[in-house]
């Protein structure tokens, strides 16, 4: 549990931090990152809006990381974007989503705190950095969705993590505060070892397997249900060799980046509010609280802190801004998602209670338009369920709920550090100990 006595954790936190407005805001929030300077910025969630569900516009972002998602779902647009997205949609329906959580993640979060309990000193207390814990908790939920094989010991869980980490490094270039280019060629070269240990022998197993269904030794309910055989089964001309390379790095970075972002800011989160409100802390292990504090959490800081768009033609928004064809502008979704006008007065403090209409309570979180992320559902759930089964609650609440059965408290001698590597709005360290493993 996360216990009142670490209130001093807070104030190294805000060492880092500014308040305006009597809220904490870190810098990250405030000050914006290199490439997005110089163009026109929205920062009104009505204007974000538009812009993204706009036709007039195409994606802009990723124009630097073209070498890891060129081509891929994440920066095509409108009738090749749709039809790349019809293809995947099977990966996240109903029945594969419940697969995925309920014969995958769950398993692999308690292998995952047993691994930590192993691990341990001999005074059975259980010190990790959650960041690196949620990491392997999600390895192998991205490689079954993916499809790479063979992340199946301790040993490979950490060698696919440590890939996926780095190639999450290139795929965010534009964030990053070190040498762009220098960035570019040493993942790439980092890719080329991924590729021999993981992907290419997956990609193989892969083109047996349908060219066996093909040949009529295999039925398709015995291929695996994951992106890489879709795309291979329903290969496209247009396509280059790379591009599943491409969109498997999406996949595999998109995965786990949203949870493994959100975790550590949801625990700080609830720490403060624990201590402001008391009579909630038996709520710390209610699924439905939990996912209400999860949404409010990927609110307030998300993994994607913008997006650009390029204008197709000379457009004047509802606002009356004119944005001229050719030109690039920046959606800043922080701001966006602290509108006052959409989430309330209070839209810049976190509240697990809050009620939203008309818009979803994580606001651009998953982006928005037709660029809203496929595998949104991964991360918070099935909304729906209408034929009374168990549904699914999403990796942020699944991952929470069982750090809270662990005990997990902030480490008072080593504090939360942001990343140094990049603009984002993320921790780089996050040490805290499990009392109840």
């Amino acid at each position: 549990m996360i216990t009142n006595s670490q209130g001093l954790l807070l104030q190294g936190i805000l060492a880092s931090s500014l308040i305006r407005g009597g809220k904490l805001e870190t810098i990250r929030d405030l000050i914006p990152p290199p490439h997005i300077e110089g163009i026109k910025h929205f920062v009104d969630f009505a204007s974000v809006d538009e812009i993204l569900r706009s036709k007039d516009f195409r994606q802009g972002s990723h124009q630097e990381s073209q070498p890891f998602f060129g081509d891929s779902l994440l920066t095509i647009d409108h009738d090749v974007h749709f039809e790349r997205r019809r293809l995947q949609a099977p990966l996240f329906r109903k029945e594969a989503l419940e697969y995925y959580e309920h014969e995958e993640l769950l398993p692999l979060i308690e292998r995952a705190l047993e691994e930590c309990k192993e691990a341990s000193n001999d005074t059975g207390e259980v010190r990790t950095d959650l960041c690196a814990l949620v990491r392997t908790m999600l390895a192998r939920i991205s490689a079954v969705t993916t499809g790479i094989d063979g992340v199946d010991t301790q040993e490979r869980t950490d060698a696919f993590r440590t890939y996926i980490e780095q190639l999450g490094t290139g795929a965010t270039v534009e964030w990053s505060t070190e040498d762009h280019a220098t960035v570019i060629s040493r993942i790439l070269e980092i890719r080329e070892g991924f590729v021999e240990e993981f992907y290419a022998p997956s990609v193989e197993r892969r083109k047996d397997l349908i060219n066996q269904f093909r040949s009529g030794d295999l039925s398709e309910d015995d291929l695996p249900r994951d992106l890489l055989t879709l795309m291979y089964l329903h290969w496209n001309n247009n396509w280059d060799d790379e591009l599943p390379l491409r969109e498997a790095t999406l996949y595999l970075v998109a995965s786990s980046q949203t949870t493994t972002h959100a975790i550590p800011h949801l625990m700080i989160h609830l720490h403060e509010w624990f201590q402001e409100h008391p009579e909630d802390y038996e709520k710390r292990f209610n699924r439905e609280f939990l996912k209400r504090a999860g949404h409010e959490a990927i609110r307030l800081h998300l993994p994607s802190p913008a997006l650009l768009r390029i204008a197709l033609r000379d457009v004047v928004l509802s606002s009356g801004v004119k944005i001229l064809e050719g030109e690039r502008v920046a959606c800043l979704f922080t701001p966006a998602n602290r509108d006052v006008k959409v989430f309330g007065e209070d839209a810049r403090k976190f509240n697990p209670y809050r009620e939203t209409q008309n818009v979803k309570p994580w606001g651009f979180a998953f982006g928005g338009g037709e660029h809203t992320c496929i595998g949104r559902t991964l991360v918070t759930g099935l909304s729906a369920r209408t034929d009374n089964d168990d549904g699914t609650d999403g990796t942020l609440v699944n991952i929470a709920h069982a750090l809270f059965n662990a005990g997990i408290e902030l480490d008072p001698d080593d504090l939360p550090t942001y990343t140094e590597l990049s603009h984002h709005d993320a921790y780089g360290r996050f040490p805290i100990i499990l009392r109840n493993l």
